[in-house]
């Protein structure tokens, strides 16, 4: 019987045509309604075949003009990147296919937006979800192509560096039905032909080397085991390469040095005497974009994976690289981060423009890291990374070759150390009296540079450059004080570590009256310049106060009350593109200072400014997570402090996370109806004000009670909502966060009591195999902690029903393989809580869960929620102790794992379970278990018994 015909190929209607022609020209009027424009495109793309519309204007929209199609093939390409699963069969292979047949356009600028969209689409369906495109790309590159069609070698050449950069590279991926094995052992070959084959001086032949080379210096990283023999001629072409008259090609030589230094350094290593020279060589390129790469590589080969012999070649080579990298270091006359800090002098006090704004990240608060010794889960920066001395991450800061240098010279110093201070300290001198103001900030910056590679031959220079580097926050030039400020902060550690002790309790170092009279010296600079007018210093001066308060830590009492009070002035005075550095600085602050943040003058100093911001730009402010995140780290931190400011600030942020989820409820609706009404739902927005709620009810203790009820209804409302939201990992996350702090704070946990069960489903539901994924990782975590801290809180009738099914939800979690050691941890504290209030609900699955239980509570670091756990396993271990026969071993291994147990009680009840199994199981048996157990395993119990109070 025959096959049936596959359907007919989807055709475009004119009026449809017509229609989406008329929308982009409107879109691409000056003055167009982009609000308005956004809502339509938005009703447009939830039709099924929209996509294909555009990809048909793109590929075969002829007479119509090449800025209407681009725009077409643009926005082709945002809906691809965000709805390519949800696009049905047909219209993928339609417009798969439009885009392959369309790669060789006689256009430059429509073929390189078609290889644009094939790039995305190769993103959604990943290196393996789009077999038939490979075949077609190396067609397309292959030498042949050169000279039959140009048109079809650019595109090709242009797709596949795209597909290269979307995929990281990761074409070494097996493909079904692919001879080759994988798309990369499909493409190298065709690109080491074309690189090799394409040798003139043609523009077509110079375009194809450094396409080509640039594409596989994508796939270097990955490159296929199975086509590992290609590598030598890979190499034989960036030798043959090293010379050629085009620049960009120059780049992609250095380039792909730099990355066989990471994946192949043993390729290089006979001749890296050699590509050393060339290196310096190409590091004084006339081309800066040649130079910068070439530079990259004095890094790379200090991080590779090299024999001590090769590393000792660069050796010889340190007088002449040292000198250029320092003369890389200064300032261009007319570099734009000099321009632009200069007109911020001169423009002092003018409102930030939206372009000022650079992109942030959210981060994370997860509960129960002591468990750990962890922190939260955000995602934070490195303020001693891209020598940027605090500026933005925006245009106006780009990595370049002075940047380039300084890393370089950083890397260098954690190899070389001290040595290099010998070729570096004459010219930094030399610098530091110039009158040239860019030389003395490029030796300000040296000396940063190495500050850490070199800290033992610094030491003694210490007061000298502190001398030096304090006055300098006054100089003039705003580059050179961001960057006096940064240095400083490259000295936070050494200096903190002069003043105060290394741990608490110990005495002072001898040094520590000439340390504090550093601390004070530069915090007090710090300050003034975290006052300065101009915004370049101001984000310079919060990265480096920062630094230096979380070195200094508690020992920062001294100084508290005028860093506080500096920090409140810059949050209410600095502009939006600042305002995030000040409140990465309060942050800070709050974490670190400890104790002594705790009282009502600190708490005003800085809550009343920050909750001004918030009252002043509204609810809808683009910083508002940023701003809320500070103020819940600030609130934690002063504790009691923050009673007068406790009231509002819980209401307003209830009130916040209850409009949100009344947002979003509308939104799904409106979906649900195929209604385009958009009701600006923020899921950051619930986020922030339960991480706010919790922080409140953290800081203030008992005095969570009443606030929570002031409207318990609204607060269980926005539990519910937040625990079972389908869509945001991070609400959820949250909304676990609140409940446990609810739960243990004194007299506000019996307001969960009504919604109780529902907080235990949708904590079961976080624990279920499928939920315990990266990406649901901190809801899964606060989960575990919520429900353990509602067991301490919660009467033990109140919480037993549940007991079972969570005991059974955490024991499921220690059975898997592969869990996040945070999990795994919390999981082991939350179900020894429930086995010290609930034994007897719990103790039929004892048997099964034993082993990983105690094998997870062995990792436990001493402290409360140790000794919790351990008192749960004592509770069971008495309730059903031949349950526990199996799991003897891991449990002796557990009990090995304290260091001093604090809680007399519990020590004695621990020492009678192990006299108790050694009993039940006889001599024989008890030493079969000790040689099993390890002679240092033995060792520490027998030290277990002394090891109290």
């Amino acid at each position: 019987m025959a096959a049936p015909p596959p359907p007919p190929m989807w055709q475009p209607q004119q009026a449809g045509i017509d229609q989406i022609l008329q929308l982009l020209t409107e879109y691409r009027q000056p003055g167009a309604n982009q609000q308005q424009m956004y809502q339509r495109l938005q009703q447009c793309a939830a039709v099924p075949d929209f996509n294909n519309y555009l990809a048909f204007i793109l590929t075969s929209g002829e007479g119509v003009s090449e800025e209407i199609r681009q725009t077409a093939g643009l926005l082709l390409k945002n809906n691809l990147k965000s709805g390519w699963h949800t696009a049905s069969g047909a219209n993928r292979v339609f417009i798969q296919n439009v885009l392959l047949r369309s790669l060789g356009h006689p256009s430059r600028f429509l073929r390189h937006t078609v290889g644009t969209c094939v790039s995305m689409i190769a993103r959604a369906a990943g290196p393996t979800g789009w077999p038939e495109m490979y075949p077609a790309l190396a067609s397309a590159v292959a030498l042949e192509t050169a000279a039959a069609d140009p048109n079809l070698l650019d595109g090709g050449l242009d797709a596949v560096y795209k597909v290269c950069e979307e995929l990281n590279g990761r074409l070494d991926v097996p493909v079904a039905g692919m001879p080759e094995g994988s798309p990369a052992g499909l493409l190298l070959p065709k690109l080491l032909e074309l690189v090799s084959g394409a040798s003139g001086a043609a523009p077509g032949e110079v375009a194809a080397r450094r396409a080509g080379l640039g594409a596989i210096n994508l796939m270097v990283p990955s490159w296929p085991q199975s086509h590992a023999h290609l590598m030598d001629a890979y190499l034989r072409g960036l030798f043959a390469l090293a010379l050629d008259t085009d620049s960009g090609v120059r780049k992609e030589v250095c380039s792909g040095i730099v990355s066989l230094l990471y994946r192949a350094p043993e390729k290089l290593a006979p001749n890296m005497r050699e590509v050393i020279a060339y290196m310096i060589e190409r590091t004084s390129d006339g081309d800066e974009d040649v130079a910068l790469e070439s530079c990259e590589f004095w890094a790379a080969f200090c991080e590779a994976d090299l024999e001590r012999d090769t590393v000792e070649v660069l050796r010889e080579f340190t007088p002449k690289l040292i000198p250029m990298l320092l003369t890389n270091m200064k300032y261009a006359e007319d570099d734009e981060e000099v321009i632009a800090a200069e007109e911020d002098e001169a423009n002092a006090g003018r409102e930030d423009r939206d372009q000022d704004v650079r992109p942030s990240f959210k981060g994370q608060r997860d509960r129960g890291d002591s468990a750990t010794g962890g922190s939260s889960g955000g995602v934070e920066g490195d303020e001693d990374e891209y020598y940027d001395a605090g500026e933005d991450d925006d245009d106006d800061a780009q990595w370049n070759l002075r940047k380039s240098s300084a890393n370089g010279l950083d890397v260098m110093s954690n190899v070389f150390g001290d040595e290099l201070l010998g070729m570096i300290l004459p010219i930094v001198e030399q610098r530091f009296r110039e009158s040239d103001w860019r030389l003395r900030e490029s030796a300000i910056l040296a000396v940063g540079a190495v500050s850490e590679g070199c800290d033992a031959g610094l030491a003694p220079f210490l007061p000298q450059l502190i001398e030096f580097l304090v006055p300098s926050l006054e100089d003039p030039r705003p580059m050179l004080r961001a960057t006096a400020c940064w240095t400083l902060s490259r000295f936070a550690r050494a200096t903190a570590q002069l003043a105060f002790s290394h741990r608490p309790g110990e005495a002072p170092p001898p040094t520590a009256a000439q340390g504090r009279a550093f601390v004070e010296k530069i915090l007090g600079g710090l300050l003034m310049r975290v006052g300065d007018k101009n915004k370049h210093v101001q984000a310079a001066a919060c990265g480096a106060l920062a630094t230096l308060v979380g070195e200094c830590r508690e020992d920062i009492a001294p100084w508290l009350a005028p860093t506080a009070s500096t920090l409140g002035q810059a949050v209410a005075s600095y502009g939006r593109k600042n305002l995030r550095c000040a409140l990465d600085a309060v942050a800070t602050l709050a974490d670190s200072a400890g104790d002594a943040l705790k009282n009502p003058a600190v708490a005003s100093a800085l809550l009343a400014p920050l909750l001004q911001k918030w009252e002043s730009g509204g609810d809808n402010q683009v910083d508002l997570y940023q701003l809320l995140e500070c103020v819940t780290s600030v609130t934690m931190g002063v504790g009691l402090g923050a009673q007068e400011f406790a009231a509002p600030m819980f209401a307003r942020a209830l009130t916040l996370a209850r409009r949100a989820l009344q947002a979003r409820d509308a939104s799904e609706s409106a979906t649900a109806q195929n209604s385009g009404t958009d009701f600006g739902y923020e899921p950051d927005h619930v986020v922030c004000a339960l991480d706010l709620l919790s922080g409140i009810c953290d800081g203030v203790g008992a005095g969570a009670a009443s606030l929570v009820a002031s409207d318990p209804d609204g607060v269980r409302e926005a539990i519910v909502k937040s625990i079972t939201d389908q869509k945001s990992p991070g609400v959820r996350r949250s909304a676990f966060a609140l409940v446990g702090d609810v739960a243990k704070a004194p007299g506000a946990g019996q307001h969960l009591v009504p919604i109780l069960a529902h907080i235990v489903d949708a904590a079961v539901a976080n624990l279920e195999p499928t939920m315990v994924q990266a990406y649901n990782m901190g809801a899964c975590n606060n989960a575990c902690w919520s429900m353990g801290e509602t067991a301490m809180a919660f009467p033990a009738e109140t919480m037993a029903p549940h007991a079972a099914r969570l005991a059974s939800a955490f024991a499921r979690v220690l059975s898997q393989t592969m869990v996040h050691r945070s999990l795994s941890e919390n999981a082991a504290i939350a179900l020894g809580r429930f086995a010290l209030r609930t034994p007897a609900a719990i103790q039929t699955g004892f048997a099964q869960f034993v082993t990983p239980w105690c094998q997870a509570l062995r990792r436990l670091r001493d402290g409360t929620e140790k000794e919790h756990a351990f008192a749960g396993l004592v509770a069971l271990c008495r309730a059903a102790p031949d349950a526990a026969t199996t799991g003897v071993a891991p449990m002796m291994h557990a009990i090995a794992s304290w260091q001093r147990v604090r809680d007399p009680e519990l020590h004695a009840n621990l020492l009678a379970v192990m006299r108790h199994y050694e009993s039940a199981l006889g001599a024989e048996r008890w030493a079969e278990l000790a040689n099993a157990l390890g002679p240092a395993t033995i060792k520490k119990l027998g030290a277990f018994a002394t090891n109290v109070g």
